[in-house]
């Protein structure tokens, strides 16, 4: 049997109040899209049509890229558009359509096989799993319970036949959805089968799935390189080393702070500094790095995040930094406000080797930990 899978992928992330698509956070070192893409790896597996918004489509490309199984198709304004939109990029031998919501990255393998197989048996599968919450149903003024062992909540993915799902969204001509299942059985009048999804396979929706995603926490790296040269003066950290050469940079060359704000807004999967601050700016030019620094913090609280954490290790054959970390660690901390604890800096040599061990340059790994509020 041949299946295609279709992942709905076009909302706004409103729900979650990201200011942009949670398709794109940081989930285990890797935008949710991909993860979710990640579950799909299986031998009858043929295409995935990725229904986008129009807004993302530059990073969805580049998160796609050297996958050769996957189709992009430009999502609608609700859900169902988006669906009834990438069914006419289904391929035309296909036998079943797996449809998913993008946002469901943690579907265990063993579910969508049963999924599968279950669909292939009945004609049909959609996952589901049990309500464990007490049930109530609202009327008016007053409230009556509702049995739940009779209740299901239903998750996706839901698998039909290509057929049959392409009719009933030509039917619908247009008309929203909640879901593939209820819009199935509107206009195929055929029963759904339901197989026994996984607690775990939640779909990423509101602030609070969020906070819970990576533990509540985001991570991000950065790195950053600048030449040495005579002349210049040597800041790192936002503190003024003793040295003869300094780094050369369109700021004031902080290597140290520049790797910190690239962690911060890699956490984010916001754009890199060279974004937010090029160098084609005359405004930033020999600009405190610290000021940037805390234009980056301003973002960081504006998506109600804060800085849990931040490390770095800075390689430098010269000058012998080791007497200025605790001052530097300190001064890093008051700037973030952060205590001194959570921020660890380390120096390194390199041995004579390379860029750094030649002394024409410094380089900084760093790597920040942000929480939500």
């Amino acid at each position: 049997m041949k299946f295609d899978v279709i992942l709905a992928c076009g909302g706004m992330g409103e729900r979650c109040g990201l200011g942009y698509n949670k398709l794109l956070l940081n989930v285990d070192g890797m935008p949710l899209l991909e993860k979710t893409l990640n579950c799909f790896c299986h031998q009858d597996i043929s295409k995935i049509i990725i229904a986008y918004n129009a807004n993302d489509k530059s990073t969805v490309e580049k998160i796609i890229q050297g996958r050769d199984n996957i189709i992009l198709c430009e999502g609608g304004a609700t859900r169902s558009q988006s669906i009834s939109n990438a069914l006419k990029c289904v391929e035309s031998d296909c036998d079943y359509v797996i449809i998913h919501d993008g946002a469901r990255c943690f579907l265990p393998k063993d579910c969508f096989v049963r999924g599968m197989q279950d669909a292939v048996q009945y004609g049909n599968s959609v996952l589901y799993v049990n309500s464990v919450d007490s049930l109530r149903i609202l009327q008016d003024d007053i409230s009556l319970p509702i049995d739940r062992s009779i209740i299901a909540r239903i998750q996706t993915p839901q698998i039909f036949k290509k057929d049959e799902i392409l009719s009933a969204y030509a039917f619908a001509n247009g008309k929203d959805f909640s879901d593939d299942a209820t819009l199935y059985q509107e206009y195929i009048k055929k029963p759904i089968h339901l197989t026994y999804g996984s607690e775990e396979n939640i779909k990423i929706t509101t602030p609070s799935d969020c906070r819970n995603l990576n533990g509540g926490y985001l991570i991000g790296n950065g790195w950053d390189t600048h030449r040495l040269d005579a002349g210049r003066k040597l800041i790192l950290g936002g503190v003024q080393i003793p040295h003869d050469k300094g780094l050369v940079a369109h700021s004031d060359g902080d290597v140290l702070i520049h790797a910190i704000m690239d962690a911060l807004l890699s956490a984010m999967h916001e754009r890199d500094i060279g974004v937010l601050f090029p160098d084609s700016d005359n405004k930033y030019k020999d600009i405190s790095s610290v000021k940037l620094l805390q234009k980056v913090l301003g973002l960081v609280n504006s998506k109600g995040l804060s800085v849990k954490s931040v490390s770095a290790v800075i390689m430098a054959q010269k000058p012998k930094l080791s007497p200025h970390i605790p001052t530097i660690q300190n001064n890093l901390a008051n700037i973030i406000g952060i205590e001194e604890n959570c921020v660890s800096i380390s120096a390194t040599t390199t041995e004579k080797l390379g860029m750094a061990g030649r002394e024409e340059g410094i380089s900084v790994s760093s790597v920040a930990v942000l929480e939500y509020k």
